[in-house]
C-alpha cells in the first residue's frame, strides 16, 4: 500500500501537468473533453512496453497487451470515462542478491477505467490479475497467480497512435499504442 500512495501522487501530477493546455477548468468541457456528456466511439488499442520490474530485484522487461473498450460510456454519467478490459504478456530479467539471474514469464488479464480529460489526453487505474512461471539459475517453478494495481496517463499526439506510462506496484512502464 505504500508503494501505492507515491505512484498516485505522480500520476495525478502527471495528469494535470502534461496534459495539452495544462488540463485547465476551461478546456474540460470541449468536445472529447472530461466534462463531454456527448456519446463517445472508443478504439481497440495494440500496446507495447518496456519495463523496469522492482519488486523482486531490478530489471529489464517487454510486454504487450491488447485493450478492449466494454463500457465505453464508463459508469459516471456526468464524465468523459470509459472501461477497457486488457490482456496479453510480459517477459521479464531481473538479478537478486547480486548473484542469482531470474526470467519471468506473465500472463494478466486487467481491467482499466479511463478519464478523458482531452482528446489527446486520459489518465487511468487498472487492477490486474495473472499467471507468473518463473525459471532461474537454481529452480523453475510455476510461480503464482498476482495481482497489480497501476496509476497510468494516455497520450494521443495522433489519431492513430499513444504514448503511455504507467507505474504500478510491480513495474514501472513507457509503451507506445496503436488505435484500431
Amino acid at each position: 500500500m505504500k508503494k501505492l500512495i507515491p505512484a498516485a501522487a505522480l500520476c495525478l501530477a502527471l495528469a494535470i501537468g502534461l496534459a495539452p493546455g495544462n488540463a485547465a477548468a476551461n478546456a474540460f468541457p470541449e468536445h472529447g473533453g472530461l466534462l463531454d456528456r456527448s456519446s463517445q466511439e472508443r478504439s481497440p488499442m495494440l500496446s507495447v512496453w518496456g519495463f523496469v520490474p522492482y519488486y523482486y530485484g531490478m530489471g529489464v522487461g517487454a510486454g504487450v497487451r491488447y485493450a478492449i473498450p466494454i463500457a465505453s460510456q464508463g459508469f459516471i454519467r456526468a464524465l468523459n470515462d470509459s472501461v477497457e478490459l486488457e490482456f496479453g504478456g510480459d517477459f521479464s530479467y531481473f538479478r537478486t542478491g547480486g548473484y542469482y539471474n531470474h526470467f519471468m514469464m506473465a500472463v494478466p488479464v486487467e481491467a482499466r477505467w479511463t478519464f478523458h480529460f482531452t482528446r489527446s489526453f486520459s489518465a487511468y487505474g487498472k487492477l490486474g490479475l495473472g499467471v507468473k512461471y518463473a525459471f532461474g539459475d537454481d529452480y523453475r517453478a510455476l510461480d503464482f497467480l498476482y495481482w497489480d494495481v497501476v496509476p497510468g496517463v494516455i497520450w494521443k499526439p495522433g489519431s492513430s497512435i499513444a504514448l503511455r506510462a504507467e507505474l504500478g506496484y510491480q513495474t514501472a512502464r513507457i509503451g507506445v499504442g496503436f488505435l484500431f
